[in-house]
């Protein structure tokens, strides 16, 4: 099941394009990093990655320098998510079975074009309830525009969902235009990607 949940994961973009998370967006420079506020993370322990090895039949076959920059990432995921503050167990895709799954896939993407989009977030407010006024932090969502650039990375997290259900991100993180042209791109995208891990809603020490 998890064939098709993986390329599912990215086009699910959700958690950016229309989550409802209790806590704010993060921006750091060209770095935008959102988690769904209603999940324990603590919850959280083990993870893999989305390879080409678990895509669906007739994925279209990637492109040498796709393969690289997939390969690259998943690298540097695996690299970040299992030191702090993230330091969760890694479970390589070529182990997972029903008996050995982890709790989340990560997944990356590469914007090739130019485009517009939305993405909601949310914005506290007040209503009355049996015990009077009470506050919030989610009371509705508003649309923000966006603009992907070639070049952004698009890294989101989430569970495997149950037979029938749509794939949600509880976590993900947008690098704007950090792989473009020069002998640097690994340096760039090394730094995108600490970064987006740096804003794991629970920061943990490793043993």
């Amino acid at each position: 099941m998890h064939r098709c949940f993986c390329c599912a994961l990215l086009a699910a973009s959700s958690l950016l394009a229309a989550s409802c998370a209790n806590d704010p967006v993060v921006q750091t420079g060209q770095v935008i990093v959102d988690s769904d506020g209603t999940v324990d993370f603590s919850q959280v322990q083990t993870f893999s990655v989305v390879t080409q090895e678990v895509a669906p039949p007739g994925t279209p076959e990637p492109a040498p320098d796709e393969i690289f920059f997939n390969n690259l990432v998943n690298d540097l995921i695996v690299e970040a998510m299992t030191q702090a503050p993230v330091c969760m167990e890694f479970i390589p895709p070529n182990e997972v079975t029903d008996e050995n799954r982890p709790d989340v896939w990560a997944a990356n993407g590469l914007a090739r074009t130019t485009g517009e989009g939305t993405i909601w977030q949310c914005v506290g407010g007040w209503w009355w309830g049996w015990w009077g006024w009470q506050w919030d932090p989610c009371a509705w969502v508003t649309p923000v525009p966006v603009e992907f650039d070639v070049g952004n990375l698009f890294i989101p997290v989430g569970p495997e969902p149950a037979q029938g259900e749509d794939p949600k991100a509880i976590f993900a993180g947008l690098a704007q235009s950090v792989a473009g042209t020069g002998p640097d791109i690994e340096t760039k995208v090394r730094g995108a990607v600490e970064q987006i891990f740096a804003g794991w809603p629970e920061q943990r020490t490793c043993p």
